[in-house]
């Protein structure tokens, strides 16, 4: 979906464990990170953290004002997400979010896309870590 209309949205949310479960398949616009920010804000408000899983199956062009609007709010409210299950078969997202994990307060964990279900239940404190999204474990790069 590269290059076509902007695909980040909420799909699923968790108040039991406090998560939400967010879509990116495209480009990323700064009207979409506001209406998900606004939805993160309200949330923190609600549980007091949020942890988050994203599901990232194709990033496209992604606007400088919303890569600023993100990064700001995420530096703001970094000690309200304990925890963020990043889903994907793309390497360099994983090398990014494996890169981040020491530096940021945030427990991040990357689960290869067919362990959609382990990363929830990762979330949700059901089970530990997975072995099996080793850097082996995701395809090629195109």
């Amino acid at each position: 979906m590269k290059g076509g209309s902007s695909m980040l949205k909420v799909i699923a949310e968790n108040s039991q464990h406090k998560y939400i479960e967010i879509l990116v398949d495209g480009d990323i616009n700064k009207d979409s990170v506001t209406a998900l920010l606004s939805l993160m804000q309200q949330r923190i408000s609600e549980w007091g953290e949020v942890n988050i899983l994203e599901d990232v199956r194709d990033i496209g062009k992604v606007e400088l004002a919303a890569f600023w609007k993100d990064l700001r709010f995420g530096i703001k409210n970094m000690d309200k997400f304990p925890r963020a299950a990043i889903v994907t078969d793309i390497h360099w997202v994983k090398n990014i979010s494996n890169f981040l994990d020491p530096i940021v307060s945030m427990d991040i964990e990357v689960f290869a896309r067919k362990d959609l279900e382990q990363a929830r239940n990762w979330l949700s404190g059901l089970e530990p870590v997975k072995l099996s999204s080793s850097p082996e474990d995701l395809p090629p790069s195109p």
